[in-house]
């Protein structure tokens, strides 16, 4: 046998040996959960949320982190819980990633689209990597002057949000929601930008155009 047909035997070896050694690594790391830390500021900051929520077995948690397009392309909240644990059972690398990677430490790549609206981290773990996509979604949050607060999900995303007349130079921001029947009671509108996540490895799929998902 040559070296080379010795070294091509070998290869397949290393690569299953990978995944042992990663699973026996996690073992010995305990069960520790990631600080839950919410935040939505940065793709990676919106994937550690999702990340300690899934560790906590917090499945409407995690469902809150997924973006509008997402919760539509999966049929809702019903069938979140069996695409993603399917995707954990039949994906080590997933499965070892999500359940006690340190996150941050696997990205290969993170790319933004040039409007901003989306990013795709790449995630890497021995010879297999893992696709997330992110899209920017808007939030408004409305604060009475009773100390009541109600924060609403915007259909359009936060760009297209602000309205601007080039003649008198105004520009105000065009909210759908919350309903606010009493301007004179507000006492402040917040407005936010979040990342949340809109495909993971692929488990999204073409919407039911019959199904509606709530803001």
């Amino acid at each position: 046998m040559t070296r080379r047909q010795t070294d091509q035997g070998a290869a397949p070896r290393r690569r299953r040996r990978a995944w042992p050694v990663l699973l026996l690594a996690a073992a010995l790391a305990g069960c520790a959960c990631p600080d839950l830390v919410e935040s939505w500021d940065t793709p990676q900051a919106a994937l550690a949320t999702w990340q300690a929520r899934l560790c906590r077995d917090d499945v409407e948690g995690e469902y809150a982190c997924l973006s509008r397009s997402f919760q539509l392309a999966i049929n809702g909240f019903e069938t979140y819980y069996p695409l993603r644990t399917g995707l954990l059972e039949r994906d080590p690398a997933a499965a070892w990633l999500f359940r006690r990677a340190d996150l941050a430490e696997h990205v290969a790549s993170c790319s933004f689209d040039p409007d901003g609206r989306r990013a795709v981290l790449v995630l890497e773990a021995g010879d297999a990597q893992l696709a997330v996509t992110f899209e920017r979604e808007a939030f408004v949050t409305v604060v009475w002057d009773d100390g009541r607060s109600e924060t609403a999900r915007q259909r359009a995303p936060p760009d297209e949000l602000l309205v601007r007349d080039e003649r008198s130079r105004r520009q105000w921001l065009a909210i759908e929601r919350p309903d606010i029947t009493e301007p004179r009671r507000v006492r402040e509108v917040r407005f936010a930008s979040r990342w949340l996540i809109a495909d993971i490895a692929g488990l999204a799929r073409p919407a039911d155009p019959t199904q509606e998902i709530d803001p």
